[in-house]
């Protein structure tokens, strides 16, 4: 049970560098709020056939701004108010679908890290956001019999004329293309329908049936990049919308100083109980600070299950390098940002990452790694001072 102080403190730094991977800015919580609830023309649909008189909507096309309307004899029981009538106009919701590698990217988070946010806006909002198993959203479908080949499935195939549809809309020409490639959860959701039975229906094209069983039609459908999977609103307003930024950072820096806590907590434990030199307890057991561990640790899981779901928030010391450490610091930073500013896009916790050694899909350690220069260079520098001085330097040059 002997540990040296000095070992117990790097032991820390290295520890810590797993919570602080899992940290997210409120710039890239702020970017998946905005792609989980993208707005959508649902309330300006619905306000639209509110002024239409005896008019009723059956039906609605995003992609070409559509809306189906059909007569209906005089009525007076469905003369409603118009309050009435924009309490009821509420966005059902929208199946969508985001990239797991585009996702990724964009916020430079894990997967599992995105995957925990989203369930975390599932529990807190559960009316706002429903989430699904993930996808794959984009269908790509070759005719080897030529554009013939293609017009003749897009007439057979609704999900297929609609995306025909909607890409000719854009400008596109399928008069020399036998190609077309889709994103199958935007057609689904504009078309209201089901992208389990769409899929389904877009897979058997590659197959014809006929008195001799079934034979392929030469149709090739393939269907890739692997997607988040969820349904939500898109009418938030700006204030509902700094709503969720608002409750998911605070989530987020909660569980962060949480597990610094714990750390520190078992830290302490553990320095409480250890000896100065390894020759203090080799010959006999020290069964008094045996049992006094065993306390501690069980004081410790003890009050974690009765804090469990608290939002007793944890304040972290953050030490304060002296000036040597801060001066040479801040050289690194600048250094770093004048190499590599122009062909990365950098953020303070980005660098503050690189020089903790904390790898990111962005900037993952096989590659930046072997800049020794910079990687680990100021692990021994509290990681919120590097992100702090960081982002100072990083604001000031832009």
């Amino acid at each position: 049970m002997s540990i040296v102080n000095y070992h117990l403190n790097k032991d820390l730094s290295e520890l810590r560098r797993h919570t602080f991977g899992n940290s997210v800015d409120r710039s890239a919580l702020k970017k998946l709020v905005s792609m989980v609830f993208s707005p959508c023309r649902c309330a300006e649909i619905c306000k639209r056939s509110a002024n239409i008189p005896n008019t009723k909507r059956v039906a609605q096309l995003e992609g070409d701004q559509t809306l189906v309307t059909e007569e209906l004899k005089q009525d007076d029981e469905e003369n409603t108010s118009s309050d009435h009538h924009q309490a009821t106009c509420l966005c059902p919701g929208h199946e969508r679908a985001l990239s797991i590698e585009g996702t990724v990217k964009a916020l430079d988070i894990k997967e599992e890290g995105v995957a925990t946010l989203l369930c975390y806006l599932e529990l807190h909002y559960p009316s706002w956001l429903e989430i699904f198993n993930n996808v794959y959203s984009l269908c790509n479908i070759r005719c080897y019999g030529g554009p013939a080949q293609l017009q003749a499935i897009a007439k057979k195939c609704p999900p297929v004329a609609v995306a025909v549809a909607r890409q000719k809309l854009e400008g596109k020409s399928f008069s020399q293309s036998s190609e077309l490639e889709f994103k199958v959860i935007n057609v689904c959701d504009a078309m209201g329908w089901n992208s389990g039975l769409v899929k389904r229906e877009l897979t058997a094209l590659q197959w014809d049936s006929g008195h001799g069983g079934f034979r392929k039609s030469g149709v090739l459908v393939e269907l890739s990049d692997l997607s988040f999977h969820f349904r939500s609103r898109g009418d938030l307003t700006d204030d509902q919308v700094d709503e969720v930024l608002g409750f998911l950072t605070s989530r987020t820096q909660r569980q962060e100083q949480a597990e610094l806590g714990q750390l520190d907590m078992l830290a302490d434990a553990l320095r409480r109980v250890s000896h100065k030199n390894s020759w203090m307890c080799s010959e006999e057991a020290d069964l008094a600070r045996s049992d006094s561990l065993k306390k501690d640790l069980e004081d410790f899981f003890d009050r974690e299950r009765r804090n469990h779901g608290d939002e007793e928030e944890l304040n972290i010391k953050v030490t304060e390098p002296n000036s040597n450490a801060l001066s040479q610091l801040l050289a690194d930073i600048r250094q770093f940002m004048s190499i590599y500013g122009h062909d990365h896009s950098l953020s303070g916790r980005s660098i503050a990452r690189i020089l903790h050694g904390i790898a990111s899909p962005n900037f993952p350690a096989e590659i930046w790694g072997r800049v020794r220069r910079f990687w680990r260079a100021h692990l021994h520098v509290d990681f919120p001072v590097v992100v702090r001085e960081a982002t100072k330097m990083v604001v000031a040059m832009r």
